[in-house]
């Protein structure tokens, strides 16, 4: 599962170039599908709000035994200037990526 910002929407690739996610999935190939849930603009307040479904508490009943690893990327747009739409500050990123890795885990 791949969960971000505008960095994982666009990580399969742009403009017919290979992304990273791309390469991810061929690596994983008939071993595990990538899930991408890249929200473009989205900072790590809105991630949280978006937790329970991106990753849902019965996530093992989606077939398989749920989640085999994930990628947490965010913090481009939370970095945004302060008085800005997007930013958020030193504070709460780190409490919104505890927030996020500990509801994952």
């Amino acid at each position: 599962m791949l969960f971000g910002d505008s960095i994982t929407q666009q990580a399969f690739g742009m403009d017919g170039n290979v992304g990273w996610a791309s390469l991810l999935a061929s690596d994983y190939s008939r071993r595990a599908d990538v899930l991408n849930r890249g929200f473009s603009g989205y900072n790590t307040k809105m991630g949280v709000d978006l937790l329970p479904s991106v990753f849902p508490i019965n996530a093992s009943s989606l077939g398989g035994s749920g989640v085999l690893f994930a990628t947490v990327f965010f913090g481009a747009n939370d970095a945004a200037l302060p008085g800005e739409r997007q930013h958020v500050d030193i504070q709460d990123y780190g409490k919104n990526l505890e927030t996020i890795i500990s509801n994952i885990r």
